[in-house]
């Protein structure tokens, strides 16, 4: 989502990109995967901002990634996220500014209220508001099991995960469900059509470390409009990782 970010902002115009992220391990790795994702674009990160969970202002971070880029990405979970885009808007900030979905769930986006207007998103899954079959029926699956649920990425990624484990297996007509044949089956998937909520699936093939987990390299873009999450266009944007 963080490579993706960043050839949404590219793809927006962005050719000098500021990245702030958490300070930590996995933070620190967001220029890797931000670098990742500009790989053919002729846009550049001009520098990774780390900020301490516990920084009790975040006015100073901002200021530095604000100057000189034209665009700003941030590496956040979902509270450190909303206090960044407080302090950049807060600041005058008016430059693009890229999340990815996990960071900016609806609870936040009713928090920023209009600091969050115009906020670039990707996401894995395609987004609720976007619609289509899939999130018809998972809506309509949260509904019935799972009623006092929060609908947002974390319960897509929990839904199509078992939807796609059982379309695999009506599709291969599968009886034997040992763990070594399962593992092989879903080992095995090339361009494997699990609805729309994802783009068709491949696992038959590996990445590099340390993105060898990945099995979904391609992303949606959105932009929050009037607190809905829009998408941008109907593609799925892939290349992200080489």
């Amino acid at each position: 989502m963080i490579a993706g970010a960043a050839k949404l902002l590219a793809s927006q115009g962005a050719t000098a990109i500021a990245l702030a992220a958490v300070d930590s391990p996995a933070g620190a790795l967001n220029e890797q995967f931000a670098n990742a994702g500009l790989a053919a674009t002729s846009a550049k990160v001009l520098g990774l901002t780390l900020v301490p969970i516990e920084a009790p202002d975040y006015a100073s971070y901002a200021a530095t990634v604000a100057r000189g880029s034209d665009g700003i990405l941030i590496g956040m979970n979902s509270d450190q996220a909303g206090r960044f885009v407080q302090s950049l808007k807060q600041a005058g900030a008016s430059q693009r500014i890229a999340l990815t979905v996990g960071a900016v769930p609806p609870s936040m986006v009713i928090r920023l209220g209009a600091a969050s207007q115009g906020l670039l998103v990707t996401s894995p899954f395609r987004p609720i508001e976007a619609g289509g079959a899939s999130n018809a029926q998972y809506l309509a699956d949260m509904k019935a099991y799972a009623p006092r649920a929060k609908k947002n990425v974390f319960s897509q990624g929990g839904w199509v995960a078992v939807e796609t484990f059982v379309r695999v297996m009506k599709a291969r007509k599968i009886t034997d469900f040992s763990p070594a044949n399962v593992l092989d089956v879903m080992g095995s998937l090339e361009d494997f059509d699990a609805g729309d909520m994802i783009p068709p699936l491949t696992t038959n093939t590996t990445l590099p470390a340390p993105y060898n987990r990945l099995f979904v390299n391609k992303v949606m873009f959105a932009r929050i409009q009037n607190g809905q999450l829009a998408l941008i266009d109907e593609e799925w944007h892939g290349g992200l990782i080489q």
